[in-house]
Order: structure tokens, then sequence, then C-alpha cells
């Protein structure tokens, strides 16, 4: 896949061409969105200088989520992203009879907790899902 590069203020991710993107500060958060050009899937990327537990934020993440879908499956996954232990979930849920997937994934560096979040439909794309995951595993720190 060809990618656009988001840099800035340390954080570096790629993500696919066409897609818009979207940036947002409040204090020491930065969130930094993009999303397909059919809305179909999506990645937020919140790196926190604050540094707080990335357990107690991948499982607040998941809370928020099941609060909207009561109904969604959820599994714990631990994974490596460029070098860092992250724990997360991974999740499955319906919305609008659709059937939506999401990965959860938060580690925390010497300088910031990181926050991600992908989301995506079955409707969209055969390489959709892999397009958002491809997001969240380029995450890396670029300073």
């Amino acid at each position: 896949m060809s990618a656009q590069a988001y840099e800035d203020q340390g954080l570096r991710f790629e993500y696919p061409p066409g897609w818009a993107i979207e940036e947002t500060e409040d204090g020491p958060v930065r969130t930094v969105a993009v999303q397909a050009p059919d809305g179909l899937g999506f990645a937020v990327i919140q790196a926190d200088d604050s540094r707080p537990d990335p357990d107690e934020i991948a499982n607040a993440a998941l809370q928020a989520m099941r609060d909207d879908y009561p109904d969604l499956d959820s599994r714990p996954v631990l994974e490596t992203i460029n070098d860092h232990a992250a724990t997360g979930h991974d999740l499955e849920f319906m919305t609008l009879d659709m059937t939506n997937a999401a990965s959860i994934r938060c580690f925390r560096t010497p300088r910031r907790t990181v926050l991600a979040l992908g989301q995506w439909s079955d409707m969209g794309d055969a390489e959709l899902s892999e397009q958002v995951l491809d997001v969240l595993r380029s995450i890396e720190e670029s300073e």
C-alpha cells in the first residue's frame, strides 16, 4: 500500500491516500483521526504526555465502546507495536444491521501514553480491515 505519513510533535504513523485527517489538542492530550472516504473505517490515535497507565486507558476505551454497544464481544490482546508492548482488546459488534470490528491498543513510552483505536465495517472494501490495522501498526515516536 502506498501511504501518506502523519508526523508532528514526536508522533508518526502512515495512513492510506485519500483518507481525511483531523487533529485536536486538549492540554497534554493530542488526538489525530483518519477516516476512509466512504466513512466505513477509521483510526483514532491519542497521545497523552501525562503518561497514564495503558491498562487503565485501554479498559476505559473498552468500557466506552461497551456503553454504546452493550452486546459487543471482546477479547484481550497483547501486541508489540514498533518495540512497544501494547495492551488492548479486539471487538466485534452489530450496528445498523452491519457487523463491525474494532481494535484498541495502548502503550506507554518514556514521553507519552499512546491510545490507538481502529474500527471498520464489513460493508467496506475487502482490504479495509488491513488498512485500518496498518495505521495502528505503523505508530511510532519520531523524535
